[in-house]
């Protein structure tokens, strides 16, 4: 038995190779669309999430509290915009705020009227308070605390301190 010669089939072989190829950088490029468009639609999962909690949290304290007019209702927490706000992903940034909310919790259904003295003792009990969230460790720090409308707004300073080295060992 002959086998034929192969260079009867490179043009064969190279074209086939070239196709191949292709398919394979068409299939990456895809991938990578894909997977950017999949990572925006998490972010906007995440804020509308956070959102939802927010208003759904408000509609039950404005029920709870809609006879006493001078008094905490709602803690909203607003992060401030810096370098350690730049890397961070919404899921993060809604896991973080709910940590420091459930904190903050102690403030609201208190008189706005003596707000000053509960602010004080939550910005000096919640100062440089390390936050983690997965594998990452996170210092808060309140900056501004403002209240308007019945309404608790904290602003609040991110800084990454670094992964956690195991999970057992305190902050």
């Amino acid at each position: 038995m002959r086998v034929p010669p192969f260079a009867r089939f490179a043009r064969l072989t190279q074209a086939a190779g070239l196709i191949i190829c292709g398919m394979i950088i068409g299939a990456a490029l895809y991938h990578s669309l894909f997977q950017a468009q999949f990572d925006r639609v998490i972010n906007l999962k995440g804020e509308l999430e956070d959102q939802l909690n927010e208003r759904d949290n408000e509609l039950e304290k404005l029920s709870k509290f809609k006879q006493q007019h001078s008094v905490i209702k709602t803690i909203q927490i607003r992060f401030e915009d810096g370098p350690g706000t730049a890397g961070l992903d919404e899921p993060t940034k809604s896991r973080l705020k709910a940590q420091l909310h459930d904190d903050l919790l102690v403030l609201e259904g208190h008189s706005i009227y003596e707000i000053d003295r509960e602010s004080r003792l939550a910005r000096e009990l919640l100062a440089e308070k390390v936050y983690r969230d997965k594998d990452k460790r996170f210092a808060l720090n309140i900056k501004t605390v403002l209240v308007a409308e019945n309404r608790l707004q904290v602003w609040v300073n991110i800084r990454l301190l670094g992964p956690e080295l195991s999970g057992n060992t305190p902050p």
